[in-house]
């Protein structure tokens, strides 16, 4: 054959078999019952639409639109794949219960690209399980009661306790530094006194950006900047972890027994791409998304005097019960009398909506209410929708604590996934929920404030404040 038939013959062969799967995918959507929706544009889809900034305490436009044109269960065409988008609770749940087995993470290639392929948001299987593993026995209950709270009890003191009289903060910020710090010691044994902690803050914020932007790897884009803070990043691990597996048992009982990094090293085989991926990972997961809670608890608090009365009452009263008892820093035993305080810290999470979907691919054919959702697609299970559900939660836009008590305690309801659930339910939402707390416990005994100037959370699709949430800060006397 000519080349000239080659050149003929290869794409007509190839347009054709793209044509016969489409027809084929398209007779089976025909034969069963597909979620209804609208897949937008050629290629692109509805992304744009779907990634529209709103207000982290309303659904934004396109969900209202979607929900109330198609139901709770809706296909759309979302990063270039058909991705169906659940508001259902029960559909969510199903979800995370068969996270294993009917699905695997559906997170776009452009978030490996930063994240690490290695990392445990991408494995499947055993090497899932053994990974997270080696979290959970890390995050041990005894770490978090000894090590972890006594880092955040020091450093929220000495943090908060540097806010001068009358002096306007970025509460953003300083939320950022409160869980970055504490991080970034328990991981890798640098202290906020090291000279690098700042650069690492920095690189981490760089990186932060770059995973949620639009993947161009064009010069000085946001995405661009991220893989290069990615490598930036790695180098610096890389080093670190040549340099202790060097000194072996020369390294100092500090770092052997307390750090993530040191934890890994002795307890796994893994690859120095593999342990590289991990601790890019965990930082990053471990402090961005907390610090944005810290903020938004803030933003909250800032219009509710009647609730920071009642959240002082609880703190003075743990602070009155410490002194009594002549312990001059906070233990685990006072964080689990604070009642209130985990109804607010559980209203923030449910109203802020830190992280406003999870995205999951589907493996096998799923069946559900008479649906059929077919392999290869994505699904979205979309968590703001069910927090906001005024169907679930009664008057779902207004900030009320109260919602959560009941006469046993703090109230649980299964429609209430702020961490997600299943074999990926995020390992560290107990130190996310003690670090809203100890940061909550000196802010309310040590100062009033006021917001300083209007800024409200903005889903871009994290949750952001464009100015930083700044606060005019004042002394509280007890």
């Amino acid at each position: 054959m000519s080349s000239l038939g080659l050149v003929v013959l290869i794409p007509t062969t190839i347009l054709f078999l793209i044509l016969f799967h489409s027809f084929r995918r398209y007779a089976k959507k025909k034969d069963h019952n597909i979620p209804p929706g609208d897949m937008g544009w050629p290629l692109v889809g509805e992304t744009f639409s779907f990634m529209k900034p709103h207000l982290s305490t309303t659904v934004g436009g396109f969900m209202e639109q979607h929900t109330t044109r198609f139901g709770k269960i809706f296909l759309s065409n979302l990063f270039g794949a058909p991705t169906v988008i659940s508001a259902e609770p029960e559909l969510n749940r199903f979800l995370f219960k068969n996270d294993t087995r009917l699905f695997e993470p559906g997170w776009p290639r452009s978030f490996a690209d930063i994240v690490g392929r290695s990392s445990i948001s991408f494995l499947v299987g055993d090497a899932h399980k053994h990974m997270r593993s080696i979290i959970l026995d890390f995050l041990s209950a005894e770490r978090i009661r000894t090590f972890f709270l006594q880092d955040m009890d020091y450093l929220a003191s000495i943090l908060l306790g540097s806010w001068t009289e009358g002096s306007v903060i970025s509460s953003l910020d300083e939320a950022t530094k409160f869980s970055f710090y504490i991080m970034v010691k328990n991981i890798l044994s640098i202290g906020p006194e090291d000279p690098q902690i700042e650069w690492l803050r920095g690189e981490f914020n760089t990186f932060t950006k770059g995973l949620i932007s639009f993947p161009l790897k064009i010069p000085g884009m946001a995405y661009w900047r991220g893989l290069q803070s990615r490598r930036n990043l790695l180098e610096l691990l890389n080093q670190e972890i040549t340099k202790r597996t060097k000194e072996g048992d020369n390294t100092n009982e500090r770092t052997k027994k307390d750090d993530f990094l040191g934890w890994v090293i002795k307890n796994t085989d893994y690859s120095l791409e593999k342990i590289g991926d991990l601790m890019l990972h965990t930082l990053f997961a471990a402090h961005d998304t907390t610090s944005r809670a810290i903020s938004l608890m803030i933003y909250f608090l800032d219009s509710s005097p009647e609730i920071i009365a009642h959240l002082r009452e609880e703190h003075v009263g743990v602070l009155n019960s410490r002194r009594q008892n002549e312990e001059s820093n906070l233990t685990f035993e006072d964080y689990k009398s604070m009642e209130f305080t985990q109804c607010v810290i559980n209203e923030t999470l449910r109203l802020g909506n830190i992280v406003s979907h999870i995205q999951r691919k589907v493996s096998a054919d799923v069946h559900y209410k008479g649906y059929l959702i077919l392999k290869g697609y994505n699904i979205a299970a979309h968590l703001s929708a069910v927090h906001l559900d005024p169907s679930l939660f009664e008057d779902p836009h207004h900030f009320n604590p109260w919602r959560w008590l009941c006469s046993s305690g703090v109230k649980k309801t299964n429609d209430f996934m702020p961490f997600g659930g299943g074999a990926r339910h995020c390992p560290g939402s107990e130190i996310a929920r003690l670090e809203m707390a100890v940061f909550l416990h000196h802010l309310i005994l040590k100062h009033d404030w006021v917001v300083a100037e209007p800024d409200h959370p903005i889903c871009v699709p994290y949750v952001d404040f464009a100015k930083g949430l700044p606060i005019k800060v004042r002394a509280f006397i007890l």
